[in-house]
């Protein structure tokens, strides 16, 4: 025998789909808000922002709405619940794929550092993809728009003129600290770019 709560969601569900009724979805999607605000607190996301998880949410919950399966041993509450955790769990993915090549760019940047040897993009990047190449070189070239001069320079004689550090020491008349703190900074900012394109 159904509960009363699966009757009240049957029936908004019912209204969704017929009526396309925004506030039955309203009051659906706000029934379930506690299991949305759960959700978003278990899962830890670096670039989306909790608005974003919510209007996630929303999404899946429509979706939802519009597949589950009314006469169903399973309630609408846990349909929902496991749905909003296979879209986190998805976008966390895609986040870290994100990452991951970040990470994989800011790794080829510290080889130039290491080796400074003659440039060669198949060992460099990630991946030998033409349009991959522009698109890297394109976001290299604009890396002055977050960069001081100094950290420009340095950046500039490491990736682009194979300078060692102490080359640039040398012929800078900088102090070799100084020289890798702004190497460290040029990596930090080069992942970062990398991360947000």
């Amino acid at each position: 025998m159904k509960s009363i709560q699966t009757d009240q969601d049957t029936l908004l569900i019912q209204s969704i789909r017929t009526n396309n009724e925004s506030a039955s979805f309203k009051e659906l999607f706000d029934k379930y808000r506690p299991l949305v605000n759960k959700a978003t607190k278990r899962y830890h996301f670096r670039f989306l922002e909790t608005e974003d998880l919510i209007q996630e949410a929303r999404i899946v919950c429509y979706q939802a709405a519009l597949s589950y399966n009314i006469s169903g041993n399973v309630s609408f509450g846990k349909f929902f619940q496991q749905s909003l955790f296979n879209r986190y769990c998805s976008l966390l993915r895609k986040e870290s794929a994100k990452k991951r090549m970040g990470d994989k760019y800011a790794e080829s940047f510290e080889k130039i550092l290491e080796t400074q040897g003659d440039f060669s993009p198949k060992e460099i990047l990630p991946f030998p993809d033409s349009l991959a190449i522009i698109l890297a070189k394109e976001v290299v070239l604009s890396m002055t728009d977050g960069m001081s001069e100094f950290e420009y320079t340095i950046f500039n004689l490491l990736a682009f003129e194979h300078y060692t550090p102490e080359r640039i020491c040398q012929d800078l008349n900088f102090s070799r600290t100084k020289v890798n703190r702004a190497m460290s900074r040029c990596r930090a900012k080069l992942v970062a770019r990398f991360e947000n394109t």
